[in-house]
């Protein structure tokens, strides 16, 4: 019997109908993978928590309103379908051949299927689990009571915002920009999202100020254009910038680290909340996360349960 080179093999696999057949099902596969994410029922651990993830950052999925940035989405969803509606037309005489003899696809394809059942195994198994159980909000050992910082900018309709002309209600301070494509919508989507866990009548005593990290950028009219995409009303939701020196300064006495990519611009910066009291003290100091945001609710709940002792 004649033997056969792994040169030889090579050609023919990559001349034959053997890649594309592997490359086509491959990919189809990992397209419809992507598309069926979209229906899995969300969930606070396995495949429903890695499937909220994925939605987020893929797709642009905010959890508040079920909506998707559908830019993004067609931007990630067509590669895999383009890709191989490519493969099919340069390889398609050999397709066509193949097709003729539907024994020779069972090989190449069933390779590609063991490839995406072992990135999906991998998936799952990198998928967080469950919580076991839930932490209660540990309101009197996280307590602070800090100085706010001094704070008189603009907000998305040109009005004048001044923090120390809120006190009375709760504030929850924050940073965002508007070009953020990762952080920033997570954390005003968990922003949204502890505050709609709030009984109506309590959002009345409520604010949200959150400073621009951009102020060279963002003017009052892209911080309302950000508003309008995430459905931030006013008053309860101040998007606020100014002077760019000015905004630097509260960004520093609020203590969010930042740096800026030369390169490409994108700002990493710290992600956090800080909810004042109605005395106008930072009384606790959150980040992003699931129970993070179960505890911002709560943090909320407790400063907006205790009296005001203004006026």
């Amino acid at each position: 019997m004649a033997s056969v080179s792994a040169e030889d093999a090579t050609r023919e696999f990559l001349g034959g109908a053997g890649f594309p057949v592997f490359a086509v099902t491959l990919l189809a596969l990992v397209g419809a993978g992507m598309v069926a994410i979209l229906v899995v029922p969300s969930g606070e651990g396995g495949l429903g928590a890695f499937a909220d993830e994925f939605r987020r950052w893929c797709f642009g999925w905010d959890p508040a309103t079920g909506r998707y940035d559908l830019a993004l989405s067609f931007v990630m969803l067509s590669p895999p379908w383009m890709l191989a509606a490519m493969i099919a037309a340069l390889w398609w005489q050999p397709l066509r051949q193949a097709f003729a003899r539907p024994a020779r696809l069972a090989r190449p394809a069933g390779a590609a299927a063991l490839v995406v059942a072992a990135i999906a195994g991998s998936f799952a198994w990198l998928a967080p689990a469950a919580p076991a159980g839930e932490i209660a909000f540990p309101a009197r050992e996280l307590r602070t009571a800090h100085p706010a910082p001094s704070l008189q900018l603009t907000n998305q309709a040109g009005e004048p915002v001044d923090l120390a002309a809120l006190r009375g209600k709760v504030v929850m301070l924050t940073a965002v920009y508007a070009s953020c494509g990762h952080t920033c919508p997570a954390i005003l989507t968990q922003a949204r999202g502890a505050i709609e866990a709030l009984p109506a009548a309590q959002r009345e005593d409520l604010r949200v100020v959150a400073v621009t990290i951009d102020p060279a950028h963002d003017s009052p009219a892209v911080l309302a254009e950000l508003a309008g995409r995430h459905a931030l009303e006013r008053p309860l939701y101040q998007l606020v910038t100014g002077p760019p020196p000015e905004v630097e300064r509260v960004l520093d006495q609020m203590e969010v680290a930042r740096v800026r990519d030369p390169e490409t611009g994108v700002i990493d910066h710290a992600n956090l909340f800080l909810l004042l009291d109605r005395e106008g003290r930072v009384a606790y100091r959150l980040t992003l996360g699931e129970r993070q945001q179960r505890w911002l609710a709560d943090a909320l709940g407790v400063l907006l349960e205790e009296p005001s002792h203004d006026g």
